[in-house]
């Protein structure tokens, strides 16, 4: 059964949406995810369809890790990236992330993601997180460097 499911997982491959068209072709399975992320682990910052309208303006950049391989391609695990601009170097912000498999997903394909943003001259990677998602991505290389606090001014 193990073997069987490492030659799947090996079906997958990360893939820029960099166009309309890409975006288009699999955003249907990104959305479940995003929204996902976006209603367990976010305060109201934005929304699946922020996501999409900010990706076609350049303002951000959405990373799948798709299987064209079945009728309906299948997306494992989506993110979405911003890039922050600070006076000593360029980070790059993970807006939004979710997945299927979540943690093995990450372990597989986040030296890809990391690799692409060298090439593009980021110098760090960096996120605001559940708690729940920060043993993850700790996982991977993050460290946590500062806590946020938010008070909402609406509610009184």
């Amino acid at each position: 059964m193990l073997t069987e499911i490492k030659k799947e997982e090996l079906k997958y491959e990360p893939q820029l949406l960099s166009s309309k068209e890409l975006l288009d072709k699999y955003w249907g399975q990104c959305t479940p995810l995003f929204q996902k992320c976006i209603d367990k682990q976010m305060d109201g910052e934005l929304g699946v369809e922020d996501i999409y309208s900010k990706t076609l303006k350049g303002q951000m950049f959405v990373i799948a890790v798709k299987n064209d391989s079945t009728e309906i391609p299948d997306v494992k695990l989506a993110l979405a990236l911003e890039l922050v601009y600070y006076p000593k170097y360029t980070a790059m912000n993970v807006v939004a992330l979710g997945g299927k498999d979540l943690k093995n997903m990450i372990d597989m394909f986040w030296k890809h993601v990391c690799g692409w943003a060298k090439i593009c001259g980021i110098k760090k990677m960096e996120c605001s997180v559940h708690p729940a998602m920060q043993k993850v991505l700790e996982g991977v290389g993050f460290e946590q460097k500062y806590i946020q606090l938010r008070q909402d001014l609406t509610e009184n």
